[in-house]
């Protein structure tokens, strides 16, 4: 008997607690004062190609207050219908009701959006709104996104031996209307030809590639200020400086007469790439005013070609800025500024070889291997950028730097090659981690150069009789 009253005497203060916590628990404060909080009054996505969802954004939701809340119902405005997608702590719905929640606690809400195609070239918003009704108070949160209707290169081709890729009908021309949204590989067949016209936009899907084949060409005629743009397909900002998102532009062995003018090339693996020209009595490449960036293999790679540039700008790349593997490359006013992380590459910013490296691995001469460059800044944060490895006995290789600032020094027995260069000098560039190259005010670059008939920058910025070295023309810029 006493141990039946002791614990009889225990446990009734135990259960009236427990009962007493339990009843605490379903007590809600429904003062109508009290309010929620969130991260943000506005959820924002950046421009969204139709039928592509956005990334992931997150939203949280929170009761400041020293008492729990019920928030009657948590719904997306248009219902059922929206364009928005929401996930409440796990559940993905458009309405939850009675969501409980404790003083000083938050929930997630994760929210993607959809959008349907409109036929139209122009961008359009979309909007809608996250009402939360608490305590008979409605809030709301906005949702908007930038749709943009695209035009959309889809693989119909799917062979064993090579990518899944598409055809461009021979002779297209692209405008800038709609975008152009690439999936897998897109081919300009042979003998046909693509002209991309100033203010286009073509975008690229995770390791897409245009790839111009033999007998193909290809002619991007892009103005100041009104480039044709290349990158990514994902315009979030977590995708705006993010490297790899796609393969590159490719033209293969054969390909003949191509031109890229005011052209920017961002975010893929490797900007461009040249294979073997079958004709040398012209350059199988011209690039000029074009700028290429944040790539995370190489900027520019040419193999037995001919290239023709002024005014390339080539920012950080993961390896190389410019690799040259033989023939024939002519360089003005060239800007390269790779300051990806040092110990993370293994090649400077300049790679430069009389050959290239066959299918089987082994070294292939290329006759002859001519390479200048004139007005030229090759910089970065390695302690030499630049890499000259000849295959000697492999016929002609010559090379040269006339006037141009070099982060190097100079190979021994060749200076002859190197005409009034500066070595190993900041070249101050404005904000190089910004992808800034432009000379600041005290920059070496200022009238270092001598006239090579380039009469603009890449800005259109015309120069004098004393250029600066580089891309750009020094000019107060904000």
């Amino acid at each position: 008997m006493k141990k039946f009253g002791i614990s009889f005497i225990i446990f009734v203060p135990l259960l009236w607690l427990v009962s007493l916590s339990s009843c605490s628990k379903k007590d809600f404060d429904t003062d109508p004062s009290l309010k929620l909080t969130f991260s943000a009054d506005t959820v924002i996505f950046d421009t969204i190609f139709t039928t592509i969802g956005s990334v992931t954004q997150t939203l949280m939701v929170y009761n400041p207050n020293d008492t729990r809340l019920k928030i009657s119902e948590i719904r997306l405005g248009a219902g059922e219908s929206s364009r928005y997608k929401i996930n409440i702590d796990g559940t993905p719905t458009y309405l939850l009701k009675d969501i409980e929640i404790d003083a000083g606690d938050s929930l997630y809400i994760f929210v993607k959006v959809t959008i349907d195609p409109n036929n139209q070239t122009s961008p359009l918003i979309v909007d809608d709104s996250l009402m939360f009704v608490t305590n008979g108070n409605l809030q709301k949160v906005k949702l908007v996104a930038w749709g943009q209707d695209a035009i959309y290169h889809r693989p119909d081709h799917f062979p064993t031996d090579f990518p899944a890729y598409s055809i461009v009908p021979c002779n297209s021309i692209w405008t800038a209307g709609k975008p152009h949204v690439i999936y897998g590989w897109l081919v300009v067949d042979s003998a046909c030809n693509l002209q991309i016209e100033a203010g286009a936009m073509v975008y690229f899907h995770n390791n897409a590639v245009l790839m111009v084949y033999k007998d193909g060409s290809l002619q991007v005629n892009g103005q100041v200020d009104s480039e044709v743009s290349f990158r990514g397909h994902r315009t979030d900002p977590y995708y705006k400086d993010l490297p790899g998102q796609w393969g590159g532009i490719l033209f293969s062995q054969g390909s003949r007469q191509n031109v890229l003018n005011h052209a920017v090339i961002l975010n893929g693996t490797l900007g461009v790439q040249v294979d073997q020209t079958e004709d040398m009595s012209q350059p199988q490449l011209v690039i000029n005013n074009t700028r290429i960036g944040n790539m995370s293999l190489g900027g520019l790679s040419g193999n037995a070609t001919w290239i023709q540039s002024e005014n390339l700008v080539i920012e950080g790349c993961g390896e190389y800025s410019l690799s040259i593997n033989g023939g024939i490359y002519q360089f003005k006013h060239l800007s390269a500024g790779n300051y990806w992380t040092a110990s993370a590459r293994q090649n400077a910013a300049l790679v430069m070889r009389n050959y290239f490296i066959g299918s089987d691995g082994q070294p292939i001469a290329v006759q002859p291997t001519e390479v200048f460059f004139g007005n030229s800044v090759i910089y970065g944060n390695r302690s030499d950028e630049i890499g000259i490895a000849p295959v000697e006995g492999n016929g002609t290789f010559t090379w040269s730097f006339d006037h141009c600032l070099l982060k190097t020094n100079p190979v021994s027995g060749y200076t002859a090659n190197y005409i009034q260069c500066i070595f190993d000098k900041d070249p101050l560039f404005t904000d190089p981690a910004k992808s800034k190259l432009y000379p600041d005010t005290l920059s070496p670059l200022i009238n270092a150069g001598i006239f090579m008939n380039v009469n603009s920058d890449i800005l259109g910025q015309i120069r004098d009789d004393r250029p600066d070295i580089g891309a750009y023309e020094r000019i107060e810029r904000k």
